[in-house]
């Protein structure tokens, strides 16, 4: 992934000038610039640095993103058990780029549905629940 020089600031915590001032002393590893613009690639989420040969250590940390949970149901499912007699699970839970499919589903915390006919999601889905809370799968 490749980021400009305002978000990783944001991933270092420090301020976009110190990322530029270290992109011109060369501590940022793989930044390249196209025009006026520094493009950094990340490496498990953040820049990679050289390290310095002054001051104190650096106390910079991987700032972890909350990953939405979208709960839907799987209408494709419910027709193929309807035409097949089958009984699959049709509750599908996607967290990230993992999708599991269960019977029941309970969510433990704060939730929203959302309805967005003219915004489907990219399975389909125009109604689904999102959480940040933990969800159980039955």
């Amino acid at each position: 992934m490749l980021v400009g020089t305002n978000e990783a600031a944001k991933l270092l915590g420090i301020s976009s000038p110190r990322v530029r001032r270290l992109l011109l002393d060369g501590r940022i590893h793989g930044a390249y610039k196209i025009s006026n613009v520094w493009v950094i690639p990340l490496k498990d989420g953040m820049p990679v640095l050289s390290k310095g040969t002054r001051g104190p250590k650096p106390t910079w940390q991987a700032i972890r993103r909350e990953v939405m949970t979208c709960i839907h149901v799987n209408r494709t499912r419910i027709s193929q058990n309807y035409k097949h007699g089958e009984n699959l699970p049709v509750l599908s839970v996607k967290r990230g780029s993992s999708n599991q499919y269960g019977y029941e589903v309970e969510v433990s915390g704060p939730c929203r549905v959302v309805y967005r006919p003219d915004q489907p999601k990219d399975c389909g889905a125009k109604v689904w629940i999102e959480t940040l809370s933990p969800v159980l799968i039955a």
